[in-house]
């Protein structure tokens, strides 16, 4: 295990850089640390394959990520919008939870029925969407930024700038533990 805060985050600053750069994964770390440091501990985190080093900032080793279970992290699954029916399920049994979504994610139907499944039972889950402006990947795919859709459904919303980890914690610790959706936004690529 690692030792304080500040070696978790060199640590998961350091896998985040060893990781393959592609369309949409460089510019979630600050995302990334933000939700963590705005989240008990006790709250699930959900998050995709590029959010997976969450887990190192909750104290898991890098080398062991798909085995954080016990730091409340769920390895990244095959579905990214099936995530947010996982999270609601969560939350349905009493489990607060965190699901990280990229833009990409929202065009699927498994995103809109967690979001109205977690607004017609008040579930404790927040989606954090990393929402690109401009030119970014998957940008155009919603007709709506998820914020407004989640907003007519009677989620509580709040946006930020994805590129800060403490504007993340900011807008996400009011809105804690849901249901509520995070739009964090981050320019093209």
């Amino acid at each position: 295990m690692n030792g304080g805060e500040g070696d978790t985050t060199s640590a998961f600053r350091a896998w985040c850089a060893a990781q393959p750069v592609s369309a949409g994964t460089r510019g979630v770390e600050s995302i990334v640390e933000g939700v963590v440091a705005a989240t008990p501990r006790k709250t699930w985190l959900l998050p995709g394959r590029r959010e997976r080093g969450a887990a190192i900032l909750r104290g898991a080793e890098a080398s062991r990520l798909d085995e954080a279970r016990p730091y409340k992290v769920l390895p990244p699954g095959e579905s990214p919008s099936a995530r947010a029916l996982t999270a609601v399920g969560l939350g349905l049994a009493g489990e607060a939870s965190v699901v990280f979504l990229g833009s990409g994610s929202l065009s699927y139907g498994h995103f809109h029925e967690a979001l109205q499944l977690a607004a017609a039972h008040r579930a404790p889950v927040v989606f954090v969407v990393s929402w690109y402006l401009g030119a970014g990947p998957f940008a155009p795919q919603l007709a709506v930024a998820p914020d407004v859709l989640a907003d007519a459904l009677g989620l509580v919303t709040a946006t930020c700038d994805g590129r800060s980890a403490d504007a993340v914690a900011s807008a996400l610790r009011p809105i804690l533990p849901g249901p509520s959706l995070l739009r964090c936004d981050l320019r093209g690529a």
